[in-house]
């Protein structure tokens, strides 16, 4: 198969997904994003527990909200929301609410959600707040909003999200791009053609994207990875990088 012949190929496959190493967040260097940011306070922060005195924080506005993209499909056990510790700060998570998704609610109409639970409408500094998820469905994306009748900030310490890899069966769709290749391979080995390299996305845990050279089968032709910033510049005019659709 062609690396052009690949861009209109539907993959149906089943997907085996590991099992999430004990105690480490699955949402642990994802794509994190916010509806906006305030100052230096990115959305990414609220994944990092070097920055969990302060976190993530929005600017303030209507229905302010966080999310995580897992960059692959999960079973969650639970969801800890751990508030800021400066005061004035920490209560700035208070009445907010966490739902998981299977698909991006900004880009696709036939999201699956689930409520998971809600904040106290009080908050004391670094408090910890556990919710359950009982989603019958794999969980791509976690959310955080916060509900207020006015203007308000969301501000999150940290976020924890537990859970194990899904097994899901479902269609894929991957869109190429030419000269791109991914940035941080989780996997570099060989495969012959691009469509090959795809199955082995689709069964190693968690490959979301992945990148492919027309090149002798046995050099390392194939990279995959979770990571989200791809990689363009001098010399990667032959590599095409492959992203999956989130909307099937």
């Amino acid at each position: 198969m062609s690396v052009q012949a690949l861009a209109g190929v539907i993959f149906y496959v089943s997907i085996t997904r590991l099992q999430n190493t004990v105690g480490e967040s699955i949402a642990f260097g994802k794509n994190a994003k916010q509806s906006t940011t305030y100052g230096e306070h990115d959305a990414s922060h609220a994944l990092d527990r070097t920055f969990s005195r302060i976190g993530s924080a929005t600017q303030s506005g209507n229905l302010p909200w966080w999310e995580v993209d897992l960059r692959g499909y999960f079973t969650i056990s639970s969801i800890t929301l751990t508030a800021a510790i400066p005061y004035a700060l920490y209560n700035k998570m208070g009445n907010a609410f966490v739902e998981v998704m299977n698909k991006d609610v900004s880009l696709c109409s036939d999201v699956q959600v689930v409520w998971c639970g809600n904040v106290s409408s009080t908050v004391t500094a670094g408090e910890e707040f556990t919710f359950t998820c009982n989603a019958t469905f794999p969980v791509r994306y976690v959310r955080v909003t916060r509900l207020s009748t006015t203007n308000v900030q969301l501000i999150i310490g940290h976020v924890d999200v537990q859970g194990i890899g899904a097994t899901k069966q479902y269609r894929s769709h991957y869109t190429p791009t030419a000269n791109w290749r991914v940035y941080i391979p989780s996997l570099t080995t060989s495969a012959v053609t691009a469509g090959a390299c795809g199955i082995l996305c689709h069964k190693s845990h968690s490959c979301i994207d992945f990148s492919y050279r027309t090149t002798a089968s046995t050099e390392a032709n194939c990279l995959l990875t979770d990571k989200v910033v791809p990689e363009n510049s001098y010399g990667l005019n032959h590599w095409t990088m492959y992203t999956l659709d989130s909307c099937l």
